[in-house]
């Protein structure tokens, strides 16, 4: 696992999981307080991640707080940006495959940015053959990688059925209130997804924004699975005491949390995932949630089905990075085939009428 620290809102909103690509784009992009929403079609390569990073430069230049939505599948690009200033706040999100997004107000709450009205049609016309044959090479990889993901999810879903009966769950529940008791009552409950890890083609990757947000930090080791339900409980509590969250979701079992970060408060419950973490923090163990001596019994099972597990998400990155191959290599074809003056120019204009600037 890989820490990035970007010194930003950072975080993802989708992810390659054991259910096959998982978005929560309708949560973030769809959400009743984003006034108007941008979706940017065009190819790999055409500049969509660049376009939203200058737009988001030219905004906070302007005084508007930007959070970034990192790509799962390649965090070095962005996916979205979504900017907010008093009241108003504004989407821009990349809507290609696989996160297709349709209109469903266009024109009025929704307007199209389509890149590939700065590509030359004559010059991917010419290699054609080679993008179908690295679109396909680049989909079988994908698919190779969510096969492994699916076959990962029947193991923790054993390895989940194995530890059940030795979990102390009700002790674990009376822990994690004592930990919130001081969370003080809110007045509505909210929970936005903000996803803190990524699986993709460049392996796995975690963004520091909840680290470098939180005023105190609990992280929370795992044991034989006990992790999961501790942030289970930390959820339910939030919704209990009406107050707003947000969350971020394992990305590979979507069912399950591994953040949740108090908004009020700072207060930030997170999965040790392994990586060391350079802000102030508490450890806990969920080591006394667990019936150790009894768990004896069954422990060779769950050890096989964990090994089988590690395995499978070890092909799955390998697979992903098979995938990045042939995504790199079709990002160099459209790249040479735009007109990147014209489209740097249209960038301009967009920012100036959006932010009222002048146009120089």
């Amino acid at each position: 696992m890989t820490m990035r620290s970007t010194n930003e809102d950072a975080y993802f909103a989708a992810s390659n999981s054991s259910l096959g690509f998982y978005s929560y784009y309708g949560e973030c992009f769809d959400a009743p307080d984003i006034g108007h929403l941008y979706a940017i079609k065009g190819g790999p390569g055409t500049g969509k991640s660049r376009f939203m990073r200058e737009v988001a430069q030219c905004a906070e230049s302007c005084g508007w707080k930007c959070e970034y939505i990192y790509c799962s599948s390649d965090p070095d690009s962005l996916d979205g940006i979504i900017l907010s200033r008093g009241g108003q706040r504004i989407g821009l999100m990349d809507a290609t495959a696989p996160h297709v997004y349709e209109p469903s107000r266009p024109g009025v709450r929704e307007d199209m940015i389509n890149l590939g009205d700065f590509w030359s049609i004559e010059l991917l016309t010419k290699r054609a053959e080679e993008i179908e044959a690295l679109s396909r090479a680049k989909g079988a990889a994908y698919r190779k990688a969510y096969r492994y993901l699916a076959a990962m999810g029947d193991m923790e879903e054993i390895k989940t059925a194995t530890v059940a009966p030795y979990l102390r769950r009700s002790a674990l529940c009376r822990y994690v209130g004592k930990l919130t008791k001081d969370v003080e009552r809110g007045n509505g409950f909210s929970s936005r997804p903000a996803l803190m890890h990524s699986v993709g083609m460049r392996g796995r990757v975690s963004l520091d924004t909840y680290f470098a947000m939180a005023k105190e930090i609990f992280l929370v080791e795992d044991c034989r699975g006990a992790a999961q339900y501790l942030m289970a409980e930390v959820l339910r509590i939030a919704s209990e005491k009406q107050t707003p969250v947000r969350i971020s979701r394992d990305p590979i079992f979507p069912e399950r949390v591994d953040a949740v970060f108090f908004c009020k408060e700072g207060l930030l419950f997170a999965c040790d995932s392994g990586e060391p973490i350079a802000y102030p923090h508490r450890r806990i163990s969920t080591r006394r949630f667990v019936d150790t001596a009894g768990f004896g019994a069954v422990r060779s099972a769950y050890n096989y089905a964990n090994r089988m597990s590690e395995a499978l998400l070890e092909g799955a990155v390998e697979a992903l990075a098979e995938a990045r191959q042939s995504h790199f290599a079709l990002e160099e074809i459209y790249m040479g085939a735009m007109d990147f003056d014209a489209k740097e120019k249209f960038t301009k204009s967009f920012c100036s009428a959006l932010f009222g600037l002048q146009n120089e």
